[in-house]
């Protein structure tokens, strides 16, 4: 396999570094600085009740169902179109995997290869949390475990919060594919030697560094150096990290953007990129829901890579306070200051700026409190979309700005590249 890690050239100290040692972190922007007492005093009590009949109407509630990974689909597709398009499964909270079928499909020596695979945040655990009596419990059953997938080529870790670095499937991912590769954003490679993962699968980057190179055929261990290119760059986040209290942004947080190019020649010249896959993992976009400070990284994201044909953009909290709905009360979330954690409205917000073409929501319906939160969820994020003249993920129209939704946790759909 080719590897090559791009850095750039170390002039100053990046803004979202807090020492000279990249042992600290902050967010370097407005929109993640403490709220002002005017924006304080403008919120009201941010509790209340669920309707006893909520109007969800409009959404079908959150399923888990059996994993197919979008095979069914795929089989009814002609060996060029696989080729020309993204497979997308919902694992449940932020866990996804986008599957890029073979360029080179048609050549009867890789008839049996299913592409390249890819993981993000995965999580199949009962908890989030230090240990599997602690932490937040799923609402929802995981769709499968590690031994399920039907491959893993690379897995993304976006921070190191447990539920979105997960330790008993950190293991289990790495003893089933034992080649694959660890994507971490600094100062989280320590804790994956530390856990027995060989030094040589865990690339750790930089906001903005990009790794390049090729992945094995299918789940095999061999090496072609005449595979697809594939360009992957740690991009910013609006978050932070911390897993035992006093360890909190001694790490680094991020999203991640996939780029597949037909060889490491043509990856030269943008145009010839067949396929864009962006995961946002966790963030925030404004410190309060009137702010008209935002996060200035997802316009740059979406300037620097010209869209992408799937993201992956958390709508929700996540299993944060989900305790308060599971005691039948609702968190009024735009009366919260929420530095961290975007809501449905500011989701579409992202979708826009990384200009993306089709985006599915996560980090929500899995390690919530009830099932009103979930719907909460779904249906906010529904409207936003119906405001902003933004498609459903089924639609055949002409999606002028783009297409989002939800799918099943296990559910997969097909994304044309265009």
């Amino acid at each position: 396999m080719s590897l090559t890690v791009n850095k750039s050239e170390k002039v100053k100290r990046p803004a979202h570094h807090a020492n000279d040692s990249a042992t600290a972190f902050k967010n370097p922007w407005p929109s993640a600085s403490t709220p002002t007492w005017g924006e304080l005093l403008k919120l009201s009590f941010p509790l209340g009740w669920y309707p006893s009949h909520p109007p969800s109407e409009q959404i079908l509630p959150v399923k888990v169902v059996m994993p197919d990974w979008g095979a069914p689909a795929l089989q009814q597709r002609t060996e060029e179109s696989k080729s020309k398009c993204i497979v997308a499964t919902w694992l449940g909270h932020a866990g996804t995997m986008a599957q890029f079928p073979p360029l080179t499909s048609t050549d009867q020596k890789k008839t049996d290869d299913q592409g390249v695979y890819l993981i993000f945040d995965p999580i199949f655990s009962f908890r989030a949390g230090p240990t599997q009596y602690t932490g937040p419990a799923r609402f929802r059953k995981s769709p499968c475990q590690a031994e399920d997938l039907p491959g893993c080529h690379a897995a993304f870790i976006s921070h190191n919060h447990y539920d979105h670095m997960d330790l008993a499937s950190v293991l289990g991912i790495t003893r089933r594919f034992p080649t694959m590769k660890w994507f971490v954003p600094l100062g989280n490679k320590t804790w994956f030697l530390g856990e027995g993962v060989k030094a040589e699968n865990v690339i750790q980057l930089d906001w903005w560094q990009t790794w390049e190179g090729s992945f094995p055929d299918g789940n095999t261990n061999s090496t072609n150096e005449g595979n697809a290119w594939f360009k992957i760059t740690c991009v910013p986040a609006q978050h932070n990290t911390g897993r035992w209290g006093f360890d909190a942004g001694s790490t680094l947080w991020c999203g991640w953007v996939v780029e597949r190019f037909p060889s490491k020649d043509q990856a030269k010249n943008a145009e010839t990129r067949q396929g864009a896959v962006y995961h946002a993992g966790d963030t925030g976009y404004r410190r309060v829901e009137k702010s008209k400070d935002v996060c200035p990284a997802f316009k740059e994201i979406g300037d620097r890579f010209n869209g992408f044909d799937l993201s992956f953009v958390p709508i929700w909290r996540g299993g944060s306070l989900s305790f308060i709905s599971y005691a039948g009360v609702r968190l009024l979330h735009g009366q919260v200051p929420s530095a961290f954690h975007c809501s449905p409205e500011d989701s579409v917000n992202i979708h826009k700026d990384v200009k993306s073409k089709n985006t599915v929501a996560i980090h929500f319906g899995t390690f919530v409190g009830s099932e009103q939160e979930s719907d909460e969820a779904a249906l906010e994020f529904y409207e936003a979309c119906t405001k902003a003249d933004i498609q459903s993920l089924d639609s055949s129209e002409v999606a002028v700005n783009g297409r989002a939704g939800k799918l099943d946790i296990g559910g997969s759909q097909i994304f044309d590249i265009e």
